[in-house]
């Protein structure tokens, strides 16, 4: 059967809402230690290839271990304060202070210009837009503070829905709440493990936005802002009008 692409499902944090990372390298400079944007990105870069190595083995053997995003946040975390060449004897306070911090609401409200825009064209093109997020439970007040709710059908956050990816059954939720097939959707998402591993077990094509260069070479379609999801639209449907 052909099945165009009908439904687009998103992660939320690092694909279509970022943290401000210019406050909390301000607030590490307040401590007295000097730190750059990109300590914090090479950080993400190194922390995103660290979980993939521990989490693609159990994904393959259908093993998914609970706490996967715990994992990655206390590696990328250790890695910043090392990084920021904090002394040892201080590294888990400020790495602690630097944990709470992301987990504040506020830090995630970076949008990229021309996001919002994007959503209500491919909504407005008939597209089903749903947000599968990893959260803390205030996913859904997020989208509606930066003002991405309304171009939504749902938001599942993994902490009201009780599962996290990548667990294939937080994916085939989203399935059965949206009515479509797996071979009509596609899901973006920043980590490889994680969202294309966790996809790919649904059965979904998964897409990789990879804005901070995290991945020059995996084995999937790779993007480095959303408007190229266009391109990847158009190359999947050809490719199965092909095959039918």
């Amino acid at each position: 059967m052909n099945s165009k692409v009908r439904a687009l499902f998103f992660d939320a944090g690092n694909t279509l809402v970022f943290p401000k990372v210019d406050g909390l390298v301000e607030a590490v400079r307040q401590l007295g230690y000097p730190a750059e944007v990109e300590d914090f990105y090479e950080s993400e870069r190194l922390g995103k290839r660290s979980l993939d190595e521990w989490l693609w083995p159990q994904i393959r053997s259908g093993n998914i271990p609970a706490g996967v995003d715990s994992f990655y946040w206390i590696d990328f975390l250790t890695r910043l304060v090392e990084r920021l060449k904090v002394p040892q004897q201080e590294r888990a306070r400020v790495a602690e202070q630097l944990g709470e911090d992301y987990k504040k609401i506020e830090v995630w409200t970076r949008v990229f210009p021309g996001t919002a825009e994007y959503l209500a064209r491919l909504k407005d093109h008939g597209y089903y837009l749903a947000v599968i997020s990893n959260s803390m439970g205030r996913m859904e007040e997020l989208m509606n503070d930066v003002g991405l709710a309304k171009h939504l059908s749902f938001v599942f956050d993994s902490a009201i829905v009780g599962v996290e990816k990548p667990h294939p059954h937080i994916f085939q939720m989203a399935l059965e709440k949206s009515g479509m097939s797996a071979a009509e959707s596609v899901f973006v998402g920043d980590v490889y493990s994680t969202d294309i591993g966790g996809a790919r077990g649904a059965g979904i094509e998964g897409v990789l936005i990879d804005w901070v260069g995290a991945y020059p070479e995996v084995e999937c379609r790779r993007i480095t802002s959303i408007g190229e999801l266009d391109g990847v639209i158009e190359q999947l449907n050809d490719s199965r009008a092909e095959e039918h």
